[in-house]
Order: structure tokens, then C-alpha cells, then sequence
């Protein structure tokens, strides 16, 4: 028998085709941008490095994202300034959604002018500009923008100088958002002018945060029929005096935190008010009044242990009923705190969540010992008894046997609670364990350590 040998022939993988491979290059820009919208800023302005297809697509998106290195030279401010104006210029007069700025010390202020500019004119939505602390200020002129109907959100930060003329009626016809932080006002009249020039502004945030200078805002006057959510952060600021009138009567959401000795006036109680949050240390009780007696209608609120007494302060006692109210956070008082609670429980006949900011003692327990002088009320509270269903303690520390009286009586009466949370640096096992041994009116009800 013979065998015949068989010619093996062996064929070689033909070499890849990097046009047949790469299809998703080969895709439209319209395509390209909608995947490209997808990812994160920062990925997607990486993909300039994949090849010459994609160099300049990221500009082309409606997103625009420029953050400026500290710069030594000249030339690494121009270098900067330029991508800015390249990427501009790519766009024409593209849309862009959301354009945000922030430049470093020595950027070159009149091209940064330049580039406003040029954003207005490609209709942005929504722009974001912040300054560095430097010796020259940038003045916010309205005229950059009067022809601006597009903006709809306006953020500004740093060394801002604003300035609005009095006899401008209607500055942004669109605008619903401005946040205004830390920046500078040419007059006192200048903000004013600036919340009335919004027909249709919903929310206003305005954050003072400047140590040790002045600026130039002695009054805040929110004067807007149309507004929904106010906030107001008063915290390093060197002025003593300040006052502060609200008069918007569609308002739903109050935040307020302040150290200094600011005074409130509203002039319209806002009856739409739903959610406040006030956060006060200027020690004047009188001060923060107006801002106490218009939050009964509220569903959510967050009081600081000030904010509480100047509760006690105005009411002695005699607070009146939060009918809508079902979830609040508080912190207590080192004096009163604790003796407040059922009569804050009675007036709260729907509340169903709290939160004990820093747990039941004020203080760190190793530095001060306190007595809080809990007694128990004739009557449970309502809402413990029938509304009650989540309960979270703030603690700084661990759980002091005073705490265990209050956490007893809490589970002992909440026959709906669902989950009883404490949050403590440091939890002693044994007083873990007793806790957790608490009697509990709902069977369903959990506790949890964290």
C-alpha cells in the first residue's frame, strides 16, 4: 500500500485594514457627537488624540469646559487664551448649552472679554465664569449680555465687579438661575437691579464669603414675583451690619446660613413655602424673628441649635401647629433642648422622620458634662405614637447613659418606627448591647450602628 504525500498549503491571515476596522471613524459627526455627549467632559476631550478625525470633534460639542493653569509666562497665558479662541472659532456659531470659565492669576482680562462675547452670540444656556483672587477686578458690564435671550442659568465667582444700571427693564428674559459667589458690587442698588431685570427667575443663590473686605453691599433686596427657591450663606463676611428684605411671595424653598448679625424682613409671607432650612449663629434673636414665624407651612425643615432657641425665644412655649411637617433635623440646645422636644412633638402632629444633627449633647462628652434634664411628658406625643417611622442620631462621640434614657423612651412609644440609625465615632459594646436589649413598640423596627 502506498501513501501519497499531500501538498500542505498554509495561507497567511491577510493584514488588517485599519479603514475596514476603524468604522466608528467613518461615521457621521452628527453620530460621532451624540456618542461622544455620552461620556464624561474629560474623556471625551481625550479623544483628540486618537487621530486626525478627531482632533477638533470635541469642540464641536454643546458642553465646554475650560479650567486655566496657574501660568509662569506670557506665553503659557496666550497659549491658553488661544485653545479658548481656537475652539470658538471651530464652532462658528454653533449653540453651546453650557459654557464654563475659570481663569487663574494673570489671565489676559480683555481677552477673557473677547470670549464672553463670542459666547453670547452662540446663544448659551448656561454659563459659569470664576475668578481668581487678583489685583484687578473684572467688571460684569450688562451690555455683554443685552442681547443675550438664551441664558438660563448665570454663575459667577471671584473677583467679579458687578454692575447694572437703574434704567435697565428687562436684562435676561430668560434667565430662571443665578448664583453669585463671593463676588464684588459696584453700588448697593446693583443687585437689585439685577434680580428685577429676571422676569422669570426661580432660583437665587447668593454666598458671601470675604474675609476681611468690603463688597459694597450693605442690603439685600430680593424683590421677585416669580421666584421659587432662595439661598443665602452669610458665613466670612467682615461687614457686621447687613440687612435683608425677601419679598416673594411664590418662594418653596428657604436656606439660610449666617454668622453675622444680619437682619430679616419679608415683606410678603410666602405662602407656597414648602422646605426651609436656617443655620444662624449671630446670637441676635430679634434678627432671624420673620424668618421663624413663616415657616409653619413647611414639609421639611433643618434647624441649627440657635435657630431652635430663637424658637423658645419668640414663642415661650407657645409655638404654633406645623400641620404639614413630616420630616425635620435639629440640633439641641445645651439649656433648652431637651425640654423642647414634646412640645415640638405636639405641634408637629405629622412628622414621621428626625434627625439629631449632633446627636442629644451639644458639646463633645469628655470636654463638658452636661445635665439635660430629661422628663418625660404625661402624654405621648401623636406623632411618636402614630407617625413616626425613621429616627437618626448624629452622635459625636460615644452614647452616654443620659442619651439612653431619651433612646428608650423613643423605641418604648414609636409603634410604627421602621429604623432607629446612630451614627457614632466611637460605640461602646456594652451600651451597643443594651440598646439593642430596648424594649421596642414596633416590631418591625431596626437598629443600626454606623
Amino acid at each position: 500500500m502506498s501513501l501519497r504525500s499531500k501538498k500542505v498549503v498554509i495561507k497567511r491571515p491577510e493584514s488588517p485594514n485599519l479603514d475596514k476596522m476603524d468604522f466608528i471613524s467613518r461615521l457621521h459627526d452628527s453620530l460621532l457627537l451624540q456618542i461622544l455627549s455620552l461620556l464624561p467632559e474629560s474623556d471625551a476631550t481625550r479623544t483628540r488624540i486618537l487621530s486626525n478625525r478627531w482632533k477638533n470633534l470635541w469642540s464641536l460639542l454643546p458642553i465646554l469646559h475650560f479650567v486655566m493653569p496657574f501660568c509662569w509666562t506670557f506665553e503659557e497665558v496666550n497659549r491658553f487664551h488661544d485653545r479658548v479662541d481656537q475652539t470658538l472659532a471651530l464652532r462658528g456659531c454653533m449653540p453651546i448649552k453650557r459654557f464654563y470659565l475659570y481663569c487663574s492669576k494673570y489671565c489676559d482680562y480683555d481677552r477673557v472679554r473677547d470670549c464672553i462675547r463670542n459666547v453670547v452670540k452662540c446663544k448659551v444656556q448656561d454659563l459659569e465664569i470664576r475668578f481668581p483672587d487678583d489685583n484687578f477686578r473684572f467688571k460684569f458690564c450688562w451690555d455683554l449680555f443685552k442681547t443675550c435671550g438664551s441664558l438660563v442659568r448665570l454663575t459667577l465667582r471671584g473677583e467679579f465687579v458687578l454692575s447694572v444700571p437703574d434704567d435697565v427693564d428687562v436684562l435676561f428674559p430668560c434667565l430662571k438661575t443665578v448664583n453669585l459667589v463671593s463676588i464684588k458690587y459696584s453700588c448697593d442698588e446693583c443687585f437689585k437691579n439685577l434680580i428685577s431685570g429676571c422676569p422669570v427667575l426661580e432660583e437665587l443663590n447668593v454666598e458671601r464669603q470675604i474675609i476681611g473686605e468690603v463688597d459694597n453691599m450693605e442690603s439685600c433686596m430680593v424683590i421677585s414675583p416669580s421666584l421659587k427657591k432662595l439661598g443665602l450663606s452669610f458665613a466670612l463676611s467682615g461687614r457686621g451690619d447687613f440687612r435683608v428684605v425677601i419679598d416673594a411671595p411664590r418662594l418653596e424653598h428657604l436656606s439660610v446660613v449666617d454668622v453675622m448679625s444680619t437682619r430679616y424682613s419679608l415683606l410678603t409671607k410666602p405662602l407656597s413655602l414648602t422646605e426651609a432650612h436656617l443655620k444662624v449663629r449671630n446670637g441676635v434673636f430679634e434678627a432671624v424673628a420673620p424668618l421663624v414665624t413663616c415657616i409653619s407651612n413647611v414639609k421639611v425643615l433643618m434647624l441649627n441649635d440657635l435657630a431652635l432657641v430663637t424658637f423658645s425665644y419668640i414663642y415661650d412655649f407657645d409655638m404654633p401647629v406645623f400641620p404639614n411637617l413630616t420630616d425635620i433635623s435639629i440640633g439641641l440646645d445645651v439649656f433648652r433642648g431637651w425640654s423642647m422636644l414634646p412640645t415640638f412633638f405636639d405641634k408637629m402632629p405629622n412628622l414621621e422622620h428626625i434627625t439629631f444633627l449632633d446627636g442629644f449633647l451639644p458639646f463633645p462628652h469628655a470636654q463638658h458634662t452636661f445635665t439635660m434634664g430629661w422628663n418625660r411628658p404625661v402624654e405621648v406625643p401623636p406623632c411618636l405614637r402614630f407617625k413616626m417611622k425613621k429616627i437618626i442620631i448624629v452622635n459625636r462621640e460615644t452614647i452616654t447613659p443620659e442619651e439612653l434614657k431619651l433612646i428608650k423612651y423613643l423605641l418604648k412609644h414609636a409603634n410604627h418606627l421602621e429604623i432607629l440609625t446612630i451614627n457614632a465615632h466611637k460605640i461602646d459594646p456594652k451600651r451597643r448591647e443594651q440598646v439593642l436589649k430596648f424594649y421596642r413598640a414596633s416590631k418591625s423596627c431596626r437598629i443600626e450602628f454606623v
